[in-house]
């Protein structure tokens, strides 16, 4: 069942949701309430997740003119 998830896309999330979770838990004087914080992980690890799989990376290939005419 592992075998389909990607190790270094799971260790990327699962950071991304300890690293928000943590920074909104710890910063001082939040309005948000701290019980709270694991949600707001979650919706930014979500957020994460559905970029990557859906807009992964923009490649802009440009080509150079003079070469594509020599070949």
């Amino acid at each position: 069942m592992f075998d389909m998830f990607n190790k270094q896309n799971v260790i990327k999330y699962l950071l991304m949701l300890i690293i928000v979770t943590s920074s909104t838990y710890y910063i001082p004087n939040c309005s948000i309430m701290n019980e709270h914080a694991i949600y707001i992980g979650l919706l930014a690890a979500t957020t994460f997740v559905l970029l990557d799989r859906y807009i992964p990376y923009v490649v802009i290939v440009q080509q150079d003119k003079h070469e594509y005419h020599q070949r």
